[in-house]
């Protein structure tokens, strides 16, 4: 049975004598928690095939206190006998609270066995997260669901869906209905499940319309209003008809705290035809322009870039949604962008991270090395997300000045977190049955996701990898029975 010390992640706060208290399978029937109750009802059954009731005079009761911050929460068990009081700042502190029971549980002829005791907890980072690329390898709503749940287990609260790119448009569309890639489509309705299922579990899912770059696929559908080659137009109709697609993803995620625009390795060169030009000289950004330590020609494109990304975070933003973006623009442009948008590093070949905190942007951490994953051509040991934390930022990128190392930096006051990102290019071509690569990511995710969760919610480290290896193991066959089919 796992103890405080075997939570992961690590708790800031926990004491207790050790001792085992039982409970009755219940807990409070208030319209307030509805949702995070019959989360947590539902994880016992998935878990334990366990029963748990809703009833006034319950095991687990639920308070929401104002001293205590968001997502913070206090876990007292078996301070009043058979008792479980879960306080906390909010229903995201609720959700925590429940999943660290859930680590705790044991379940014994029909009831529960928690230590007694008391855990007092919050993240140091707000983005705790975990990318699936669904546009190179289309995953199943049930396959994703897996992934909410593993999330919901470790406390992740991200699921960054990468749902476009070059390959496929995996999302439908009214306005353009043309690109939505038939085979790999999802429908309307498997979006809204998918949406539900996450909000009801208390994980917020990241949709990726990947933009101007990485866009074959719309290029493909809509010629002559995407442009035939390399990237996105920079022209009044390619602009405005990518925004209807952003509004559109808004709509189709109401609950999603952030909408992803992409932005990264986009091929620049294209921007210089005529047409392109000509729009820029429009709204005032000409070749003729003073370049600082650069040709006329990569400034003009750095800037349609920046502009870019300006106009869809600001439409975005306008639908109630926070926008985020790769890296992939030049610092020279920082000024063009709206500073609400949180800019992900992922190979610091454009700049630098403490270059973007300077310029006042929100950064997330998912440096290459130790955070991504593509199976199978490399990926990297689970020792290796345990060493790292938000701080360090590795890559292989030759381009990268780190030179195939990591660079750690003492203090990045806006850092706001990090991310495992595993992507679909070895998925969509190595295995003669795609069903097997999937099940690989699945299994490879689930040895590294907690060493992510420990590090994000931690900043500093609260224990060795020895200790983590126990609660790995401690955790293994709840976790197994979350992702069986």
């Amino acid at each position: 049975m796992a103890k405080f010390t075997e939570l992961i992640p690590s708790p800031k706060g926990y004491w207790g004598n050790g001792t085992l208290g039982f409970y009755e399978p219940s807990v409070c029937a208030g319209r307030e928690f509805a949702r995070e109750t019959d989360s947590f009802i539902g994880y016992a059954k998935k878990i334990f095939g366990i029963d748990v009731a809703k009833s006034e005079n319950a095991a687990i009761t639920i308070k929401i206190c104002d001293c205590l911050s968001k997502g913070e929460y206090r876990l007292e068990i078996g301070e009043k006998e058979g008792k479980i009081a879960v306080k906390a700042g909010d229903s995201e502190g609720v959700n925590n609270a429940f999943s660290t029971i859930l680590q705790l549980l044991d379940i014994r002829d029909g009831k529960l066995f928690l230590p007694k005791g008391v855990v007092v907890d919050k993240a140091e980072c707000h983005w705790r997260g975990l990318l699936i690329d669904c546009a190179r390898r289309r995953h199943s709503v049930e396959l994703l669901k897996k992934y909410i749940d593993m999330c919901r287990f470790y406390k992740v609260k991200y699921l960054h869906i990468h749902f476009t790119d070059d390959e496929n448009f995996t999302l439908p569309s009214k306005a353009y209905p043309n690109l939505t890639t038939p085979e790999n489509c999802y429908s309307y309705e498997e979006i809204a499940e998918l949406d539900t299922y996450a909000h009801k579990n208390g994980v917020s899912i990241i949709p990726e319309l990947d933009t101007p770059g990485h866009s074959t696929a719309m290029l493909k559908a809509y010629p002559e209003i995407f442009g035939k080659e390399g990237i996105i137009k920079f022209t009044k109709g390619a602009i405005e008809a990518t925004k209807v697609l952003y509004r559109e993803l808004c709509e189709m995620f109401p609950h999603s705290e952030y909408i992803h625009m992409g932005g990264d390795e986009s091929r620049l060169g294209w921007w210089l035809e005529e047409e392109s030009l000509s729009y820029g000289e429009s709204v005032g950004i000409s070749v003729n322009d003073e370049a600082p330590g650069m040709t006329p020609n990569e400034y003009v494109m750095l800037r349609f870039l920046a502009t870019f990304i300006k106009e869809m975070a600001e439409t975005i933003t306008a639908c109630g949604k926070k926008p985020a973006v790769w890296e992939g623009f030049n610092k020279e442009t920082n000024d063009i962008i709206p500073k609400n948008v949180t800019v992900m590093v992922f190979d610091s070949s454009y700049q630098l991270a403490p270059s973007l905190c300077d310029a006042g942007f929100e950064v997330i951490n998912c440096a290459w090395f130790p955070l991504y994953v593509v199976i199978p051509y490399w990926i990297y040991t689970p020792k290796n997300c345990f060493d790292w934390d938000v701080n360090s930022f590795g890559t292989i990128n030759e381009l990268s000045p780190y030179k195939n190392g990591v660079m750690r930096y003492d203090s990045l006051p806006t850092i706001g977190g990090g991310q495992l990102c595993s992507w679909g290019d070895g998925l969509k071509c190595e295995y003669k049955n795609p069903e097997d690569g999937l099940r690989q990511e699945l299994i490879d995710i689930a040895k590294r996701l907690p060493a992510v969760a420990e590090n994000t919610w931690n900043r500093e480290k609260r224990r060795n990898y020895e200790s983590f290896l126990v609660a790995m193991d401690e955790h293994s066959e709840k976790v197994a029975k979350l992702l069986e089919d």
